[in-house]
């Protein structure tokens, strides 16, 4: 994934570098008020270059068809060949979708063949080129780019210039990510050259990239960082989401090979907010697997557990959908074939069509067992890409169960001693009561013996209550110390923030026998039972639990808040019924959070704790979770010693 779409955003570049003088509002505009067939084709197609530099505008694939439209009403071969060219644009550059684009690529190729340009049918060979390194079908990539090759004129022409660059960038991004990077290197110098005439900056980022990434894989690193260092400035002024995309997937692999982490995570973050842009579920996949790469270097297993889930669930997604898209571009690829070959049987066809007749039945024949071969094929490498990835998956789920586990095991301790303290008690005093009731039977004292076993049947209550109370806290345990199914549960909200506001505070004064912090509780007991994941919520009131204990004794901006200069650390949880809806508030008196960062706090990764005591995922994980139940999470807060409010709002 670190390089297939270095090639893809430069057909898209190639007919976008020369910056448009109107917006596509005026475009619109424009359009609407023209009925001549060939400006309207040329406003949509001017509309469409708006679109894919900034990621706004109409919808392409509806004005890619319109044209389409335009193009055959005027019977023009060569705007028939380059809709539906632009529509294949679409669906791999931006989409992802490569099934689709192919689609589309294949049905422009007999138009672009009756065109003797030197230009059409080139530029979409470079395109279904760029579809099969998508789809890592490197021998059809080469196959294509030599046809491309092969249709180029030798020419100094502006329009054949742009092709001939984007061909040296294409083979350049082959031979680097099939980690040939000798071969890839004349290549990139030729680029550098050509546009050393062209002086773009947006080719300059694409060959500073390309630099980058050969020097990577020739181990010099200096020479990498400096190529890098380049491609960051020339990235401050080029504001088009998938360049960002290609140069931050580059540079992020180099930052993670100099153990960069901490610059990498920042790099993803932006990565992801690329990915959310454009909606192309590569680019996730992308930023995921950094961000599981960089918590399982900084042995965080509970962070790189929880983007290894997100990557398995992703990956799942895409990997069956890339399978399918490779099984049909391999099925495009013998409709190509055919086509070809059928050229050539049509010259025999003239001379004799028996001979013809029967090799078409031996094709057919032939092309039906190949693909029932590479099916069968296709099927035992997708069984054990899905075995290796349950595999992973279970030893995260067993190493977070762990890591989760520890974080209480103090609170778990000093809850479960009370009640064993109970048993032991009490079992020592019946113990002394039965000796007593034993000697009064003996001397004839019935009364004083029944006294006495009323006591110890008393007793024997209060050992039953408590051992009850340990095998609950037991239960508790073992049932968070399991992954969520998913499965909603009729659960307790009173008694969950209970148990887990004592399990915090316990937890706390495990590890700090001086903190000390106050708590207040005020529960809605007409809530009842409501229907939740009781394992996920639990983790969301332990988390805020945790933060606020965290907060409250945390000296204020202003000084101390009471008049008499103290200030008793204190949090207070509450449940609270509002018609169809449960509200949990979790509240303390520490100093409030700054208005300037109160918009990060639910980002990943942010945190205001020392390095080391907070990873700054347990908000965001959080919000996810309150997502994921339908429900809501809002902060009330002001800075200055007022304290904070957290309100999760669940649905009955």
């Amino acid at each position: 994934m670190k390089k297939i779409l270095i090639t893809a955003i430069i057909y898209l570049i190639a007919h976008n570098g020369v910056a448009q003088d109107k917006p596509a509002d005026t475009l619109n505009a424009m359009l609407s008020n023209t009925t001549d067939l060939r400006e309207k084709y040329r406003l949509l197609a001017r509309i469409n270059s708006e679109y894919y530099k900034v990621g706004t505008g109409e919808n392409p694939v509806t004005n890619s068809l319109e044209m389409v439209r335009i193009a055959l009403e005027l019977k023009d071969d060569s705007l028939i060949a380059m809709s539906y060219n632009a529509i294949g644009d679409y669906y791999t550059f931006i989409k992802g979708d490569n099934n689709t684009a192919l689609e589309y690529f294949f049905k422009g190729i007999p138009y672009a063949e009756k065109i003797k340009n030197g230009r059409t049918l080139p530029s979409l060979y470079l395109d279904i080129s760029i579809a099969y390194q998508i789809l890592l079908n490197f021998k059809e990539e080469l196959k294509f780019l030599e046809k491309a090759e092969a249709g180029l004129p030798d020419t100094t022409h502006p329009e054949y210039t742009y092709l001939l660059l984007q061909l040296q960038i294409n083979y350049s991004s082959y031979y680097l990510f099939t980690h040939q990077p000798q071969q890839a290197l004349p290549h990139i110098k030729l680029a550098e050259e050509i546009n050393s005439k062209l002086n773009y900056p947006i080719w300059d980022l694409f060959i500073r990239t390309q630099y980058g990434s050969y020097y990577l894989q020739t181990g010099d690193t200096d020479s990498a960082r400096i190529q890098f260092q380049k491609g960051l400035e020339l990235d401050k002024n080029i504001q088009v989401p998938w360049v960002q995309y290609i140069f931050r997937n580059n540079y992020i692999s180099f930052l993670l090979a100099s153990h960069n982490y901490e610059e990498g995570k920042r790099q993803t973050n932006e990565l992801l907010q690329v990915s959310r842009q454009t909606g192309n579920d590569y680019f996730r996949l992308a930023a995921i697997g950094f961000l599981k790469m960089i918590f399982e270097k900084e042995n965080k297993l509970d962070s790189a557990y929880y983007f290894a889930r997100q990557e398995s669930a992703l990956k799942d997604t895409v990997f069956n959908q890339q399978l399918f898209n490779k099984v049909q571009a391999l099925t495009f690829n013998e409709e190509i074939r055919l086509k070809e070959e059928g050229a050539r049987r049509r010259q025999k066809i003239r001379t004799t069509l028996v001979v013809a007749g029967f090799s078409i039945v031996l094709l057919i024949v032939l092309i039906l067992y190949r693909n029932n071969w590479q099916r069968k094929k296709t099927n035992t490498i997708l069984e054990k890409t899905l075995s290796d990835l349950k595999s992973t998956q279970s030893q995260l789920i067993q190493s977070e169960k762990m890591a989760s586990l520890g974080e209480l095991t103090a609170g778990i301790a000093h809850e479960i001693q009370n009640p064993l303290n109970f048993v032991n008690n009490f079992s020592e005093v019946n113990k002394e009561l039965l000796t007593e009731m034993n000697d009064e039977i003996e001397k004839g004292n019935y009364a004083e013996a029944k006294a006495l076993a009323k006591d110890v049947k008393d007793n024997q209550d209060k050992i039953n209550h408590h051992g009850k109370r340990a095998d609950a806290i037991v239960k508790g345990m073992l049932q968070h110390s399991r992954t969520s199914n998913g499965t909603k549960e009729a659960t307790d909200i009173n008694l969950l923030c209970d148990e887990y506001l004592r399990l915090a505070y316990h937890g706390l004064r495990a590890k700090d026998n001086s903190f000390n912090a106050k708590t207040e509780t005020d529960f809605d007991t007409s809530i009842g039972k409501i229907n939740v994941m009781p394992q996920d919520i639990g983790r969301v009131i332990l988390n805020l639990i945790s933060n606020a204990f965290y907060a409250a004794p945390l000296p204020h901006k202003a000084g101390f808040r009471d008049s008499d200069f103290s200030h008793d650390p204190t949090v207070w949880i509450s449940t609270k019924k509002e018609g169809n809806k449960i509200l949990i508030s979790v509240k303390d008196n520490g100093p409030g959070i700054p208005s300037n960062i109160l918009d990060k706090i639910f980002q990943p990764f942010f945190t205001t704790k020392p390095t080391g005591q907070g990873t700054g995922l347990g908000l965001s994980l959080s919000y996810d979770i309150i997502k994921a139940h339908g429900g809501d999470i809002r902060v009330v807060t002001k800075e200055g010693g007022e304290g904070t409010t957290f309100i999760v709002q669940l649905p009955v």
